[in-house]
C-alpha cells in the first residue's frame, strides 16, 4: 500500500500527462494525410481527455478539491511519422507502468475500474501506434 500523499501526487501527474497527451495526439492527428490514421489518432486523443476526467474525478473524491492540469507541452510533431509513433509507443507503455501503483493503492471499486479501463486503453493505443509505425517505416 502506498501513502495517500504519494498517490495524490501520482494522480496529479496523471492528470497533467493526460492533458498533454490529449493535445499531442490532436496535433499528430492534424498532421496525418491518411484519413483512417487521422481518425484513430483523434479517437486516442478523446480517450486521453476521458482519462483526464476520470483522474480528476478520483482526485476530487479523495481530496474534496479540484485539480486543474498544468499547461504542459508533450512536444513537437516530427516531420518523420515513424519518429512520432516510436515516441508515442514508448510513452503509452511508460504510462501503463506509472499507473500501476495508483491501481494497486486504490480500494474503491469504481476507482479500480477507472484504472483498469485507462490502462487497457493505453495498451490498446500502444498496439495501434505499433501498427501505424509499421505502415510508415
Amino acid at each position: 500500500m502506498y501513502s495517500n500523499k504519494y498517490v495524490i501526487e501520482l494522480i496529479k501527474d496523471a492528470i497533467n500527462d493526460e492533458a498533454a497527451t490529449y493535445k499531442y495526439y490532436s496535433k499528430l492527428a492534424n498532421s496525418m494525410r491518411d484519413i483512417d490514421d487521422k481518425k484513430t489518432l483523434e479517437q486516442m486523443s478523446l480517450d486521453e481527455q476521458k482519462h483526464k476526467k476520470m483522474f480528476e474525478d478520483i482526485y476530487k473524491k479523495l481530496t474534496n478539491e479540484n485539480y486543474t492540469a498544468k499547461n504542459m507541452d508533450y512536444g513537437n510533431i516530427s516531420p518523420v511519422p515513424s519518429d512520432n509513433f516510436t515516441r508515442s509507443i514508448n510513452g503509452e507503455l511508460s504510462t501503463v507502468e506509472a499507473y500501476r501503483p495508483i491501481l494497486f493503492s486504490l480500494e474503491n471499486p469504481q476507482f479500480k475500474n477507472y484504472l483498469i479501463e485507462i490502462i487497457t486503453d493505453e495498451q490498446n493505443h500502444a498496439a495501434r501506434l505499433n501498427y501505424m509505425y509499421s505502415k510508415y517505416r
